[in-house]
């Protein structure tokens, strides 16, 4: 997740579905290397849900009606630990809050004035990155 003064900072950010389908393959391997039986006894790999992530993207990056739209969905009683991507989106839109713009690459983010990072390492990082995903 983008967060200021880390080389991240200006990456899009990444879609929780994937994210989710990441840690299940980092899951998978050690299971096949060391078996079930040993896997549950020893192992635990740890990850947020897809509901958490899809807040976090849209707190990290929204404005003030951010907390207009955590509003409504409490008081629709949604239940924000199962948060499907289309209900945040229904949500996000009554408030005019547009869903894909919290997942593309930005130029100038809002911290733009406190932008300390080195911009090659910035830059190997996100081709990195890109490339990885390509292989994915």
């Amino acid at each position: 997740m983008p967060k200021p003064g880390a080389l991240t900072q200006r990456l899009r950010m990444a879609d929780p579905d994937v994210v989710h389908g990441y840690g299940d393959r980092v899951a998978a391997r050690p299971r096949e290397l060391v078996g079930d039986e040993e896997y549950e006894q020893h192992y635990r790999v740890e990850q947020f849900g897809a509901s958490r992530i899809r807040l976090e993207v849209v707190c990290s990056r929204g404005d003030r009606r951010i907390g207009h739209v955590l509003e409504d969905l409490y008081d629709a009683g949604t239940d924000l630990s199962e948060l499907t991507k289309d209900q945040l989106t229904e949500a996000l839109a009554r408030r005019g809050v547009d869903h894909d713009r919290h997942l593309r690459h930005e130029p100038v983010l809002p911290w733009h004035i406190l932008n300390h990072v080195h911009a090659g390492a910035e830059q190997e990082l996100a081709t990195t990155l890109a490339e990885w995903e390509a292989r994915s």
